[in-house]
């Protein structure tokens, strides 16, 4: 080596091995830390080294992204044709093509896993990333340009690991509560970052001092600071732009600390090549559709679980040789992703459900895998009433959320298919069937919990009614597959109870009409009284309790015994058992929803007779010779339809009977 190119300073490149560099007079490369606001300057060489880890950390995201598109591409595909019978020639090949992609999948999943580290619940949960932007400089323009060129990510400990010689930072005015006003990051109250300065960056990049260290390290000219402006400027512009839509700011923040970046980082950022993909927000694809809030580093996803084909539910019940066949289930989400929390979902092969400050939230679960496609379309899931040891939640540490610093939210719900045998039985064709043919919602599902806690301890699927709510407590390995932790609540709100009520009833058809385990009995009577009452005049009054009061089981039993009396006896019990009639054949369609026991209640209501039925000239039919109870009598025939259908008359004639003795026992007491 000649005297000229005598080394400026020999420099440890990772202090853990030991390893040196040397470092001579270079051309620099730099980038803008976005979460310490510090400009880096680094020599050429240990630059090309950052650009090959920063560039293996994102092909490794990239391919891990595509894999989960193609792979919900042919779930989607195979859906379309699953719900066609007469296409189903065609399954076989698909079936095919969906385990290929899913295969590749597992791949790129063990890849990117191998690369961000272990996930832990404790503390962060992966290794942490820095967020760099490379800066073109005029006399530098880079060696890699294109896709990556705008947000590079590289690990933490590698950064941190970088010895002297070979890197510089040069700080923009300290971000600290010292020096807040000279910041470029606009706080509000909370100190939450509102915005970027940008006038404050321009004057910063004008004044910063380069004062040079004994090192090969070279900085900026005045040529350059006109590139570095124009960069840093138009990336601070597209970040304070995402967080306003039509002129007014829309509640979200800017954030750099750690799990922001680590969800930027996970949701594909590097490969983007743009400042500013879909004005400020990223869109990716697979089971888990999610848009990408670049500033705020938080996501809105969408998720199908276990995906949205669903699967067969079977329950091994101690009263039945056989599994309950449950019907096909399905669990759809919307929720936020936030922070180390947010990117575990996106990046792990399994979930569980966790609370956090009496929310309860998704996050990651490493170390498993869903269940095999074509596990799931043959054999779908088999449970009994009490959850594995290994099923029970997880606690996580808060910080997993990055201090939620966005709204922590989930919504969704639990939606079934019934079975074709079903719709034949209930006797629909053209468009009836082909709504029946469409998953519907039983109970819906947000981040507050329900307050089955304590109810059916360690349950793997639960129905109570609670708070004048039936709400559920399912275990997440239902949802989504063997692995998962945890459980959801739900709660069935008032648009879905006549979903809750098909759900039901198919459920005790499946039983032969014998006692349903996994429903308490306060909800079975809850719902059974409800549903006559929806058919009175009672009705505002029930749905008003339903949707705004939380009502309890005494005072539901309260209503209905009144509301007996009054269908019995007065002046106006005739009008009511007419109108009670009216209603049943507005829409006979409702019963299917119902239980036997509601239906035992109608069939009581309907046959009752007294002196004011005789005087209630209403009551005489629309014939020319006066019938009386002409309506009444045709609206009991829905009741009896059930008996063609051998297999289960005679449960349901036992069902539905006692019903008749214990009103009447009810009403005298």
């Amino acid at each position: 080596m000649s005297e000229t190119e005598k080394p400026a300073a020999v420099g440890k490149l990772n202090k853990r091995e030991g390893s040196v560099t040397v470092a001579v007079h270079e051309s620099v490369q730099s980038y803008f830390r976005t979460d310490s606001a510090e400009i880096i300057f680094l020599s050429d060489e240990i630059s090309s080294e950052i650009d090959t880890h920063a560039t293996e950390l994102m092909m490794c995201v990239d391919a891990h992204q595509n894999a989960k598109a193609i792979y919900s591409l042919a779930v989607e595909e195979y859906g379309k044709v699953y719900s066609q019978p007469q296409r189903a020639a065609e399954l076989s090949r698909l079936e095919a093509k969906t385990a290929k992609a899913e295969a590749d999948l597992n791949e790129k999943q063990k890849d990117l896993q191998n690369k961000l580290g272990n996930f832990a619940v404790e503390g962060a949960g992966y290794d942490k990333v820095i967020e760099l932007i490379p800066i073109a400089t005029k006399s530098n323009q880079g060696k890699k340009r294109g896709v990556g060129s705008r947000y590079s990510y590289v690990k933490k400990e590698y950064y941190d690991n970088l010895g002297a010689g070979i890197r510089h930072k040069v700080k923009l005015k300290a971000d600290d509560k010292a020096s807040v006003a000279k910041s470029i990051f606009v706080r509000d109250q909370d100190q939450r970052i509102i915005r970027i300065d940008t006038k404050k960056l321009k004057e910063q990049l004008t004044s910063l001092d380069f004062t040079a260290p004994d090192t090969g390290i070279k900085f900026w000219d005045a040529e350059d600071l006109i590139k570095v402006d124009e960069t840093l400027t138009g990336w601070a512009d597209s970040w304070n732009k995402s967080l306003v839509m039509d002129k007014k700011e829309i509640g979200k923040c800017i954030d750099v600390e750690a799990g922001a970046q680590f969800m930027r980082f996970t949701s594909n950022v590097g490969a983007s090549g743009e400042w500013d993909p879909a004005n400020g927000e990223l869109t990716f694809k697979g089971e888990a559709n999610a848009i990408l809030s670049l500033a705020a580093g938080t996501a809105d996803a969408k998720i199908f679980m276990p995906d949205r084909i669903g699967w067969s539910l079977k329950f091994n019940s101690e009263k039945s040789a056989e599994p309950i066949n449950m019907g096909m289930l399905r669990l759809y989400l919307e929720t936020s992703l936030i922070g180390f929390a947010g990117a575990s979902v996106q990046a792990e092969a399994q979930l569980q459900v966790t609370t956090i400050d009496g929310k309860q939230l998704l996050v990651g679960q490493s170390d498993n895998r869903l269940p095999r496609f074509s596990e799931r379309r043959v054999s779908g899931a088999v449970f009994h009433k009490q959850m594995e040891e290994n099923e029970e939640g997880i606690k996580a540490s808060g910080e997993l959320f990055g201090g939620a610093r966005a709204e922590l939210k989930l919504t969704g719900g639990v939606q079934w298919l019934q079975p074709t045998a079903l719709t034949t039985r209930q006797g629909k064709t053209g468009e009836e069937a082909d709504a029946a043919g469409e998953f519907v919602d039983f109970c819906s599902i947000s981040e507050s919990v329900v307050g089955m806690a304590g109810a059916g301890i360690g349950g793997t699927f639960q129905c109570d009614f609670i708070n004048g709510k039936f709400c559920f407590k399912i275990a997440a390995s239902l949802c989504v597959g063997a692995g998962a932790k945890g459980s959801f609540e739900a709660s069935v709100e008032y648009d879905k109870l006549m979903g809750f009520g098909g759900w039901l009833t198919y459920q005790l058809y499946g039983l032969d009409y014998a006692f349903f385990e996994l429903i308490s009995e306060r909800a079975f009577e809850a719902f059974s009284k409800n549903c006559v009452m929806l058919l009175s005049d009672m009705r505002e009054k029930v749905i008003l309790e339903l949707k705004e009061v939380s009502i309890d089981l005494l005072s539901i039993k309260t209503d209905f015994t009144s509301f007996i009396k009054k269908m019995e006896d007065g002046l106006d019990s005739s009008y009511k058992r007419n109108y009670l009639a009216s209603q049943i054949n507005s829409d006979e369609l409702i019963l299917l929803n119902y239980t036997p026991e509601s239906k035992g209640i109608l069939l009581y209501l309907l046959t009752r007779h007294g002196v004011w039925d005789h005087l209630d000239h209403n009551n005489r039919g629309d014939g020319i010779t006066p019938d009386i109870y002409a309506d009444r009598k045709k609206r009991c025939l829905p009741f009896w339809r059930v008996f063609k259908h051998k297999t289960n008359g005679s449960r349901y004639l036992l069902t539905v009977l006692p019903m008749v003795v214990l009103l009447r026992m009810e009403i005298m007491h």
